[in-house]
């Protein structure tokens, strides 16, 4: 389990660090080793690439950023881990998140001084949202770095330049590379099909077939090569059948 601190208050970060590591001595032989890394600004963590099974959280000392600022940063970039917001000047409880963030139900809140039995509860739980939380997917752009679900990508063009990933609300994410490239690193998704060199298409989201050709349910039409028509029609009468297939 990966975990990251991000608390601008050294002298919190640092207790914080001696706190994980001792849990993490405790659960060697049962839920295994807590890897902890600790950032004392909110740039270095939102530049991380790595994405945390729980983050703990409390920026009351830097101007112009909270804490909640970095769960709403953090959800922006489709971060749907635990996030544990460690209140002492700010009492984080008293502050409105959105309901799109409440409702992911993955906000949660310790008070400062951290108390041990509290700080176990809440290893506990995030190992539980662990077990049960979809694989998601990497995207990064030209300025930063995105994580959405399988659910989420509907489907991707290559350009002259770059490749274009639609997403289910509507946004685009320019990715520098090929669409070949990007399938390689989505495939162990069996969801995701490349009907042609150029393009990548989520089944989940296919609302038709016709004649080696795929209607999205937003209208959108792609050509099937006849070499992968039949996994086509296969992925989308078992996803239409109600059949949800696993992550390979």
């Amino acid at each position: 389990m990966h975990i990251a601190i991000c608390d601008d208050n050294i002298a919190d970060r640092k207790q914080m660090e001696r706190l994980l590591s001792r849990e993490s001595d405790k659960r060697l032989s049962s839920t295994g080793n807590l890897y902890i890394d600790s950032y004392g600004n909110a740039k270095a963590l939102l530049e991380a690439t790595l994405t945390y099974d729980a983050y703990y959280i409390d920026m009351c000392r830097t101007e112009g950023i909270t804490g909640m600022d970095m769960v709403m940063t953090l959800t922006e970039k489709g971060i749907v881990s635990p996030m544990i917001l460690c209140c002492s000047d700010i009492n984080y409880r008293e502050q409105t998140l959105p309901e799109n963030i409440l409702s992911q139900g993955n906000i949660s809140y310790l008070d400062k001084p951290i108390k041990v039995p509290e700080l176990s509860e809440s290893i506990d739980r995030a190992l539980e949202i662990k077990k049960q939380a979809p694989v998601l997917i990497e995207l990064r752009d030209e300025k930063q770095t995105y994580y959405i679900s399988e659910e989420d990508f509907f489907y991707a063009v290559e350009d002259e330049f770059h490749v274009w990933v639609t997403l289910t609300d509507g946004r685009k994410i320019q990715i520098a590379d090929s669409a070949l490239n990007l399938f390689a690193q989505i495939e162990g998704h069996p969801v995701f099909v490349a009907p042609s060199d150029k393009t990548i298409i989520n089944c989940r989201h296919i609302s038709k077939l016709k004649f080696r050709k795929a209607i999205m349910s937003d209208g959108t039409g792609f050509k099937i090569h006849k070499d992968c028509m039949p996994y086509v029609k296969e992925m989308y009468t078992q996803l239409h059948n109600g059949f949800q297939p696993q992550q390979i």
